[in-house]
């Protein structure tokens, strides 16, 4: 009998798009993947250290893990693991612990002595071109690292410089996946809109991905405000594109975003969102926020929330400020919890006023919708080009459709979430 994995992933989409690497691997080496929380013979958790509270919640599914490891130890990656690295090796449920740059070599140490598989299978697909992992769309890394140093943010230290994956791999990639039937393909990375190889930037990489031919559809995530070319928003016309981007904002006050070490201003970012909603009325835009930055006057806050009431972005992501060692802002004084929470409070009401605002224009409407997981009372999930996530209730025909992009109709919206019906001829 093959050994059995599982892997248990927190933070970003690049963390999503490594995890599925590993498991390529050892999937290739003849190992069966089994869910989180099942008896397994390796179990790696991939990390997020972005925040205090991604800290701890690594820190907590390293000892849910190792209760049913046969090994009675978790293997830990990812981004923790370069930044708490000592304070991990004080773990005891914790066998071994990799760097990013490491990942690659986990299935190689999982076959030591005491956690080796013989292969049993070997995968045609090769591991530098991994199929979604427990998941329908695919994610592309394009890129990784981080050149800007915002002063909050411990993404550099742990992800290394700007760095950009060969054009010609990353095309092979997309290939490989709609040769898969991937209906989605999602482009990755920590800030995709510096990449750059061999004449390719990333319009022109999403353009050349979008003419490969095929029946799938293509998504940009997370982008810099000022990374928004022109040329990219032309290419976010293009029939395959989702309309769909995240703009981290962090603050709409031209003061704090100065102590953030952000590159833009407040005028800068919202001319950016009308550039791209005067071309593109429909488009999704979401954003990052940071609540309780120090030094943040209600006056500062104010600006937060005029801007996300302004903008009409479609959801907003929000954190409150958590100092990460090393960075500028960890010396920086707090403010008080009492206000950080109030202000907290205030902005998820503002929040999803403007989510609500969005969904409404779309009510009644059909939307091409990727069909993803099934539910345990036989409903659907479905995820719209415009990133609106739709709960399909039990239907004869989702089954047929999962996997693929099928038209569903919206027809009611709330605060928890969205209902609508596949449209079927």
């Amino acid at each position: 009998m093959s050994r059995t994995f599982c892997i248990k992933t927190l933070g970003c989409k690049l963390n999503q798009y490594e995890s599925a690497l590993i498991a390529q691997q050892f999937l290739s080496a003849g190992w069966r993947a089994v869910d989180f929380g099942e008896t397994a013979d390796a179990v790696i958790i991939n990390t997020c250290t972005v925040t205090d509270r991604s800290d701890k919640k690594c820190r907590n599914l390293i000892r849910q893990g190792a209760r049913f490891s046969r090994s009675g130890g978790v293997i830990v990656t990812g981004c923790m693991a370069e930044s708490s690295k000592s304070e991990l090796s004080g773990m005891p449920e914790i066998i071994a612990c990799f760097s990013n740059a490491e990942k690659d070599a986990i299935c190689e140490y999982a076959k030591k002595p005491g956690l080796d598989a013989k292969p049993e299978a070997t995968s045609p697909i090769s591991k530098h071109h991994p199929l979604p992992f427990k998941r329908t769309r695919g994610y592309v890394k394009i890129q990784d690292g981080c050149d800007q140093h915002c002063s909050y943010c411990i993404v550099p230290a742990v992800r290394g410089s700007a760095r950009s994956r060969p054009a010609k791999e990353v095309l092979n990639h997309a290939r490989a996946l709609i040769d898969a039937a991937c209906p989605e393909i999602v482009l990755t990375g920590i800030t995709i809109g510096a990449y750059a190889d061999s004449g390719y930037n990333l319009a022109k990489l999403a353009l050349a991905i979008a003419e490969l031919p095929g029946n799938f559809r293509l998504r940009i995530t997370s982008i810099e405000p000022l990374h928004v070319s022109d040329e990219l928003i032309d290419v976010l016309s293009h029939p395959k594109l989702c309309p769909h981007l995240h703009l981290p904002l962090q603050s709409g006050s031209d003061r704090i975003l100065s102590l953030m070490n952000r590159p833009y201003t407040r005028a800068q970012y919202l001319s950016v969102v009308d550039k791209i909603t005067s071309q593109i009325p429909d488009i999704a835009l979401g954003c990052d926020v940071i609540v309780g930055f120090p030094g943040e006057s209600e006056s500062d806050f104010s600006d937060t929330v005029a801007v996300i009431q302004e903008a009409g972005f479609s959801y907003v992501h929000q954190f409150s400020f958590s100092p990460r060692k090393n960075t500028p802002a960890s010396s920086m004084e707090l403010l008080a919890y009492d206000i950080v929470r109030t202000r907290g409070a205030h902005l998820r009401t503002i929040a999803r006023e403007a989510g609500l605002a969005y969904r409404k224009r779309f009510t009644g409407r059909t939307l091409p919708c990727v069909i993803e997981k099934k539910k345990s009372d036989d409903a659907f999930t479905a995820l719209s080009g415009n990133y609106i996530k739709i709960l399909i209730p039990p239907d004869k025909h989702a089954h047929a459709h999962r996997g693929k992009i099928a038209p569903v109709l919206l027809e009611d919206i709330s605060i928890g979430h969205n209902t609508g019906r596949l449209v079927i001829d």
